[in-house]
């Protein structure tokens, strides 16, 4: 293997075979780590956790927050497995999310010496059209890039329980001129997902990092190069199902107590329905099954199967494990 290696390197046009094998080897060199700061995840962050790992990241740094489920136990488990590097329990009041990402950037620099990071909530899957998210980064080192601008598609629920079998996503947001051609009922629905794209996140090198912007949106480096690539996106799971929903508010519920002035007119506003108990309504004017049609109609939501596809074709199961 080291005389083809050599051979590859000294760049033997013809010899297909051996060029083949030296770009696996670089692939195989790159090291790739994702951070996740979590609470209470356990129905989906050991999928999440066996996705990224299947998709070609080397190893994980999480950070749980008082979490209070089987999210835990769950971690330590994967970390016996040795697919987690470093489980880092916190327990304050305030949660302190860009602190903590920053640390967990430099514990994986530093100590697990990676080349490249992505900052990711347990909801949040990042797929590569080439089913390795290394490939994806190494095709594009001819570029000189240190930051990758990936767009997010969020899921939109069908209230199952199994939500990582539903296979519907908005994929397309409208522009306002479009928006201004709809009825009124098209137009409240359809305006949720107007143009530009709301939520992009990055993908960065280790070298050059300077600061991580709130939410993972942005990103300060040291001669920032960005692009965003085609083969890479992320599948945003952030609505499950209205179970999930009402958990999430019932933690912005707690977590406006300790953090106010992180808290958005948005939250608030959820928080307000949930306590006038008109939660169930609003889930279903803005995620029910007439809201989907609609949707899809526009052409903003589509049937895309490609997470489930890759879950099938590794064995991840779309339920949480109970052992």
């Amino acid at each position: 293997m080291r005389n083809d290696l050599i051979k590859a390197f000294f760049c033997y046009p013809f010899d297909i075979k051996s060029r083949r094998l030296y770009r696996t080897w670089r692939i195989s060199k790159l090291k790739l780590i994702m951070t996740l700061v979590i609470r209470n995840e356990e129905e989906i962050i050991e999928q999440n956790i066996r996705f990224h790992k299947a998709m070609g990241v080397d190893g994980f740094i999480v950070i749980s927050h008082n979490s209070t489920d089987r999210t835990n136990e769950i971690l330590e488990k994967l970390k016996k497995e040795g697919l987690i590097l470093e489980i880092i329990y916190r327990t304050t009041p305030a949660h302190q999310r860009n602190v903590w990402v920053e640390e967990m950037i430099k514990i994986a620099s530093k100590r697990y010496k990676a080349d490249w990071i992505i900052n990711a909530d347990a909801d949040e899957f990042y797929y590569s059209k080439q089913w390795n998210l290394k490939k994806s980064i190494y095709e594009m080192r001819k570029f000189n890039i240190n930051v990758f601008i990936v767009d997010s598609y969020f899921l939109f629920p069908d209230n199952r329980d199994d939500f990582l079998n539903c296979p519907y996503f908005v994929e397309r947001f409208i522009p306002y001129q479009e928006l201004e051609l709809m009825d009124e009922d098209e137009k409240d629905i359809c305006s949720k997902y107007t143009a530009p794209c709301p939520c992009r996140k990055v993908i960065h090198k280790t070298k050059g990092f300077k600061k991580i912007w709130p939410g993972n949106h942005g990103i300060k480096m040291f001669k920032r190069r960005m692009i965003k690539p085609a083969d890479i996106l992320l599948y945003h799971y952030g609505m499950k199902n209205y179970a999930g929903y009402e958990a999430k508010i019932k933690r912005w519920q707690e977590a406006i107590k300790h953090t106010p002035q992180n808290m958005s007119g948005h939250i608030r506003a959820m928080i307000k329905l949930y306590n006038e108990g008109r939660l169930r309504e609003d889930y279903e004017a803005n995620w029910g099954i007439h809201a989907r049609k609609v949707l899809e109609e526009n052409g903003q939501v589509v049937k895309d199967p490609s997470v489930i596809n890759f879950m099938k074709y590794h064995n991840i199961s779309p339920v949480m494990s109970k052992d």
